[in-house]
């Protein structure tokens, strides 16, 4: 998921409140290296490229989680998703369960906006709710395409049919039945959200809204006109050499940028930011306006099966399910004139919990006091140009998906540079230090015991203070790592 803050400061109007406009986009599974700016010579993102020329530009921003649920939970709440337990209808851990609703003692952030004066709405991927857990029912006073589904099962209307002419397994998608056929869902949700700015631009009360593309998410598909562009790219620039794959603990790892597909679906996305761009400014917002770009996980690019993968987030290791950095490394940048010199990077370790207190923060306004926050507010950083670089944050994965993401159980801590692995299913435990070997290719655990040691224990404090699941479901494990499980079982008897 990539996400997008608008926040429109006061305007000399007398009609317009002082307090800023915010508006989120979220585009979902958008790697660290999807973006031209982040270093794709593929993808084309000429819109972002230049919102990143105005902006501060952070290096090391993470995930809360590296994948959907837990992450959007983390994003609406400033909760950490390992303080709750996804239950699936067989009653094990899976990571998207019915847990991850937004309930009491938390409220959304659609809640603490609207308690701050604000009219709020949401339009797009929702995947915590429906009904009283819905963006209705946790706070947003409207809600466009908002449901159940994690995915669209197309992106051309029809949305809730494929295109193959089958009922998806997703559930389906409200409000846009009446699409006309053929239409594109990034374009519609775009054309949606900018209709919602101009009704709320002028009025006395200040907006806070999301946009939640469904994009870039599976199915992998894009405008026609759009593959052929890239596919004739591909033809002139010539296909990257080297191996298309490599292994991955519990699969492997796609290397290459080259899916015409998935080219032409970032490419979607890159468009409908530049229109809600060009509208800001023909409102004569842009100079007043903060925009924040960011993602919830990385991109998909590991798997353990032999499904489609729509990118590669070399150097980063790994993608989507993974706490490797390709799985968890995402975006980030900070428009901000008059606050922000454009051009500027930081290297302050923020993460998905830090949203909420950060927006919070930007608007001047107030939490509730029985908020479960887990966030850090980064505020200093951006107009202050403080550093978060000894930061220690926390990552916790128990509902590995090894077949389709080719991912395991594992937690994770990153103090300062280093960053420790433990795969606690296995028994096995992998220490970088990420500042000098971004691509975690060098385990420097047998060299530094001590570390490994202090790391651990800490990890061992926070899970525990948390309360993260350490069950084991094992048909989770693929027979490689059952294999592996066995033999350290044995060992650690003896």
């Amino acid at each position: 998921m990539l996400g997008i803050f608008i926040c429109n400061a006061q305007i000399k109007n007398s009609k317009t409140s002082k307090k800023p406009n915010v508006l989120m986009i979220i585009v979902d599974d958008f790697g660290w290296r999807d973006i031209h700016a982040y270093g794709s010579t593929f993808y084309e993102t000429p819109n972002m490229d230049k919102l990143i020329s105005q902006s501060l530009k952070f290096t090391q921003a993470y995930a809360t989680y590296p994948r959907c649920v837990p992450s959007r939970f983390s994003i609406m709440t400033g909760t950490h998703p390992s303080r709750l337990k996804g239950d699936s209808e067989e009653g094990e851990r899976d990571g998207e369960g019915s847990s991850f609703n937004v309930k009491h003692p938390n409220v959304s952030i659609g809640k603490i906006m609207h308690d701050n004066g604000y009219n709020t709405f949401y339009i797009g991927k929702w995947h915590l709710g429906e009904g009283d857990f819905s963006p209705l029912g946790t706070g947003f006073d409207r809600s466009i395409a908002s449901g159940l589904a994690g995915a669209t099962s197309s992106h051309f209307a029809p949305y809730n049919i494929g295109r193959s002419g089958t009922v998806s397994k997703e559930a389906p998608i409200p409000d846009l039945e009446n699409a006309t056929e053929g239409e594109n869902l990034e374009d519609r949700l775009t054309e949606e959200t900018i209709k919602l700015i101009k009704e709320t631009a002028n009025k006395q009360q200040p907006f806070f809204g999301i946009l939640a593309h469904y994009a870039v998410h599976t199915p992998i598909q894009g405008k026609e006109e759009y593959k052929k562009y890239f596919l004739d790219k591909l033809k002139n620039t010539g296909v990257p050499s080297g191996p298309d794959y490599e292994p991955e603990i519990a699969g492997e790892t796609k290397l290459k940028q080259d899916n015409l597909s998935y080219a032409a679906m970032i490419k979607s996305v890159d468009d409908g930011i530049g229109k809600i761009m060009k509208v800001i400014d023909n409102l004569r917002l842009s100079d007043n306006t903060i925009i924040v770009v960011t993602s919830d996980h990385g991109g998909l690019s590991t798997r353990g099966n032999k499904r489609e993968l729509a990118t590669s987030n070399m150097p980063l290791r790994a993608g989507k399910g993974s706490l490797y950095e390709g799985g968890i490394r995402v975006p980030l940048f900070i428009r901000w004139p008059g606050i922000i010199k454009g051009g500027a990077e930081t290297n302050s370790i923020v993460q998905g919990i830090d949203y909420l207190p950060t927006i919070v923060d930007m608007v001047g306004g107030k939490l509730p006091s029985t908020q479960i926050l887990d966030g850090l507010s980064f505020i200093d950083v951006i107009k202050n140009n403080q550093k978060h670089t000894d930061r220690t944050i926390y990552f916790h994965n128990s509902a590995p998906r090894p077949i389709s993401t080719g991912d395991i159980y594992s937690s994770v801590i990153r103090s300062g540079d280093f960053k420790l692995i433990d795969f606690y299913a296995l028994g096995k435990k992998e220490l970088y230090n990420v500042k000098d070997d971004i691509g975690e290719k060098i385990n420097i655990a047998p060299q530094n015991p001590d570390l490994v040691q202090r790391l651990y224990a800490e990890l061992v404090n926070w899970r525990n203070s948390v309360g993260a699941d350490m069950r084991i479901k094992r048909n989770s494990l693929s027979e490689a790592e059952r294999k592996v499980l066995v033999e350290f079982n044995r060992s650690e008897k003896k």
